[in-house]
């Protein structure tokens, strides 16, 4: 199997501001895509996610929309 390789984003604040904004965070091997889940009062609410070995050899289980594939 060929890992692509992805750029992996978080979430940070502007400082001195009251919103936040998309900054790179690292690079992976994107593997394949996963599930995960938050819970709620009314329930557990699955999101899909991808499963990424970063490049220190640790793996994520990153949000799908924090991914982009690298060309």
């Amino acid at each position: 199997m060929i890992s692509r390789k992805v750029k992996i984003f978080e979430w940070k604040r502007v400082e001195g501001e009251a919103h936040y904004e998309k900054v790179k965070s690292g690079v992976g091997l994107f593997h394949q895509w996963g599930m995960d889940y938050e819970e709620f009062e009314s329930g557990p609410g699955n999101y899909s996610t991808a499963i990424v070995e970063m490049e220190d050899g640790t793996v994520q289980n990153v949000h799908c929309s924090m991914v982009q594939f690298i060309l």
